[in-house]
């Protein structure tokens, strides 16, 4: 944003407002800029405001704002000099233009989760439409096949949380943070509300969309994308890749079809095991990754408000849902993180199996996390020596070893093991259990069995200190659920750092989560996006600056 040619922008952090004025933050903020940079509205324009976060430290939780206004350039330098203010960085809008018609076959992209949908939005707008691929059904569908999943326990092995449009972060918190730092993260917000998002994911620091919104907002971007010439398979997989000369040329479907492509773009998420055994097949280069395990636990949610906000909870309207986030490290050189991970205010524990006779849950809310429980996943980070085998797919097998004896300790029908957390800290069975959102019910188990002993050890040994850090968080009243399985991809396929594509295979992109770039919903869409300006840069596409 820039005024006049006399004007520069500037932007101010920690600009503190009362929470009962965070709806209408512009008078506070204006008294703030006048007592404490001596700036009266008539010194400034166009103030906007770029980030806010809620602030629950302290006894009387409030907003902070971080703004952006025009000043005239003398008062920045004396801003910017006393540093009190500082010059925000250049965010560039872009778009990509292709220097003639492509002929010969589209490009493929397999999987429409957040990379896969991404690099299709890339591509089609540049005018490059591709033919995007997702072995399970639209999300109108999907949503009632998980519901049956969450009522009845019947699982639909092609469409459930993992499969389908919108992939796994669809039935989640539709946590739209992330620690990454790309001009493409604003691109992927700006698309998502203009599909229907609320607007305020662009200035929230911790934004999120809500499962609820989720379905609306997917149906109105694959509409755009229709709109835009791309081509949607639903219910179709890749079945293999037909390449030759280290190039991939194109793909066979599980219809029998063989398509040619003009690159494949290959995002299918961190449950696709089959993709990566058909590419093991093919000598496309692996390697394993450490990853993260563990279990749900389960608060009221009305305890965790009163542990984050203190007395403020009881007697101040307006305060969302708490949340929190948690870490310990092990001691000794070695020590590994153990971490609260895909925190879920108001929100439900789910089912997320793919396949029959294993288990494994998530956390969802939706976009009011109104719900009576909060929950995050607890879970440890966990390497070869854990799962006691250096192989490519050893990690792939212990997570399916963990799944199948979930599975048999809830007594099955996709009942959860569970027991009390401090029942878990003693290493004991729960005579009783107390109430949950999980829909399929809990079985009292002990939990100690179904990992390693190194594995649960390391689990307890980090409840005293999260304990320490937030007073009332190791309770009775806290239900532990296992088992937490998926937080990441296990494998990683190695790619060129330039070009993205795939070490031994010109032409196939790999890319997102499940291929081990990305560890969320926008760090996998942005992930896509790099992938698809890749494949646009070989037929010589010119990325145009806006002004």
């Amino acid at each position: 944003m820039t005024g006049s040619p006399k004007n520069t922008t500037i932007r101010i952090n920690e600009l503190s407002v009362p929470l009962e004025e965070g709806s209408e933050p512009l008078p506070a903020l204006q008294k703030h800029l006048q007592k404490g940079l001596n700036l009266t509205p008539w010194d400034y324009t166009n103030l906007t405001i770029a980030q806010r976060a809620l602030d629950a430290r302290g006894k009387h939780p409030t907003f902070r704002f971080t703004v952006d206004l025009d000043v005239a350039v003398a008062t920045a330098e004396r801003l910017v000099d006393s540093h009190k203010a500082h010059r925000p960085k250049k965010i560039g809008r872009y778009t990509w233009t292709l220097p003639a018609k492509p002929q010969g076959p589209r490009p493929i992209i397999a999987g429409a989760g957040p990379a896969g949908l991404f690099a299709a939005l890339t591509l089609a707008e540049a005018g490059w439409a591709p033919i995007l691929i997702e072995r399970g059904k639209q999300v109108e569908a999907r949503a009632k096949d998980v519901s049956r999943l969450y009522s009845k326990g019947e699982l639909q092995e092609e469409s459930n949380v993992c499969y389908g449009e919108g992939g796994a972060g669809t039935f989640s918190d539709g946590k739209l943070y992330t620690r990454i730092s790309d001009e493409r993260v604003l691109r992927f917000m700006e698309a998502l509300v203009a599909n229907g998002a609320n607007p305020d994911i662009l200035i929230n620091n911790r934004p999120h969309l809500g499962t609820d919104k989720l379905i609306a907002l997917l149906k109105s971007l694959r509409r755009h994308l229709e709109s835009l010439g791309t081509t949607l398979l639903y219910s179709t997989s890749v079945q293999d890749f037909v390449l030759k000369d280290e190039r991939v040329h194109g793909v066979r479907l599980s219809s029998g079809e063989t398509l040619d492509a003009g690159g494949v773009i290959l995002a299918t998420g961190h449950s696709a095991h089959d993709i990566w055994h058909r590419l093991h097949a093919h000598g496309i280069p692996m390697e394993s990754r450490p990853f993260a395990v563990g279990f749900r636990v389960e608060h009221p949610q009305e305890l965790i408000n009163s542990i984050r906000y203190g007395k403020a909870h009881t007697n101040t309207p307006g305060l969302p849902a708490a949340d929190y986030k948690l870490a310990h490290t092990e001691k000794g050189a070695d020590g590994r993180g153990v971490y609260s991970f895909c925190m879920c205010p108001g929100g439900v524990v789910v089912a997320t199996p793919t396949r029959a006779g294993e288990l494994c849950i998530n956390g969802m809310s939706h976009a009011a996390r109104s719900g009576r429980f909060a929950n995050s996943a607890l879970v440890v980070t966990v390497s070869p020596e854990d799962y006691g085998s250096e192989d490519l797919f050893a990690g792939v097998a212990f997570q399916r070893s963990i799944e199948r004896a979930a599975y048999e300790a809830g007594g099955g029908d996709f009942v959860a093991p569970a027991a009390r957390l401090t029942d878990f800290l003693k290493g004991t069975t729960s005579q009783t259990l107390g109430s949950t959102s999980y829909r399929r019910g809990l079985t009292s188990t002990d939990l100690g069995t179904l990992y390693p002993a190194s594995v649960t050890q390391v689990l307890r040994d980090a409840l005293h200190p999260f304990e320490r850090k937030m007073r009332g968080y190791l309770t009775n009243e806290a239900t532990l659920i296992g088992v937490e399985t998926r937080t990441a991809s296990p494998l990683r396929v190695l790619r060129h750092p330039d070009s993205l594509e795939a070490v031994g295979a010109a032409g196939l992109y790999p890319c997102g989560e499940g291929m081990g770039y990305g560890g969320g919903i926008a760090s996998a869409a942005v992930d896509g996006i790099r992938a698809a300006e890749a494949l646009l840069t070989t037929l010589g596409a010119q990325k145009i600056e806006k002004k």
